[in-house]
């Protein structure tokens, strides 16, 4: 109200009044009291920082999005020594893990090679400028793209394929209320462990997070995802056992 008063008066005062009066009607002084002392009862970890994302670079991106034109970003990866320029063609701002990235295809010259979903970390956009060259919808959704998904690290090279997973009782909980896949099928087991089908997941993501349950997990399809993360574990074992090229150090532990 207090940001809109110097428009009393104007034509807009009416509309704008009648607006407020609906909003006074829901947010009762009540109600902002009862908010204001639970809103430290949301938790978001890690918590992103204030002012993180610049006002400017989210309107045109959303102006971009909205209106189907492309947009020249300078971004900066993690391999550049400064901000490359870069022609997308975005289609959603997503989510993950706490973090904001504009999910988009190449554009430009790039656009007609072969099409690919990327994802490009938003506090990583030195620059954005809306272009004039307009794209078209895709028939596969951002949201639909990631239902087969873990992450939104996907290789581009290799097909998915169907995954069983057998999860032992220690880990079943988690694996089923986390969940371990979107779109997994849940067979419970007499001795509480569970049995997971998922129709459609990439070995490269699947990997990690099977390396991440250890024990607690036995792959029983695809065969050659069982060798290839037999073969990690080896590699893992070897780089431990035999101390490598750990640091040396004193007694204490200390690096000398």
């Amino acid at each position: 109200r207090e940001f809109l008063t110097p428009l009393a008066g104007t034509i807009y005062w009416r509309g704008i009044a009648s607006l407020l009066a609906r909003v006074e009607r829901l947010a009762t002084p009540a109600l902002l009291a009862y908010a204001d002392t639970h809103r430290d009862g949301l938790v978001v970890h890690p918590r992103v920082p204030a002012g993180r994302y610049r006002p400017r670079l989210l309107a045109a991106i959303n102006r971009s999005i909205r209106n189907r034109l492309e947009l020249e970003i300078r971004y900066h990866g993690q391999g550049d020594p400064r901000p490359a320029r870069r022609v997308i063609q975005p289609e959603a701002l997503v989510m993950y893990d706490g973090v904001l990235y504009v999910a988009a295809h190449p554009g430009g010259k790039a656009a007609t090679g072969t099409p690919g979903l990327r994802f490009f970390k938003l506090d990583r956009l030195a620059a954005a400028r809306v272009g004039r060259r307009t794209f078209a919808a895709r028939e596969t959704s951002v949201a639909d793209a990631l239902a087969d998904s873990i992450t939104i690290y996907r290789s581009a090279v290799t097909a998915p394929r169907p995954y069983r997973l057998r999860v032992a009782p220690a880990r079943a909980r988690w694996a089923c209320e986390k969940p371990f896949h979107p779109r997994q099928r849940v067979t419970r087991g007499a001795d509480g462990s569970v049995v997971l089908d998922i129709a459609r997941a990439w070995d490269d993501e699947m990997l990690p997070q099977l390396l991440a349950l250890g024990e607690c997990v036995e792959v029983l399809e695809p065969v050659a995802m069982r060798d290839r993360l037999a073969a990690t574990a080896e590699q893992i074992a070897t780089i431990h056992r035999g101390g490598g090229s750990r640091p040396r150090g004193d007694r204490n532990g200390k690096r000398r």
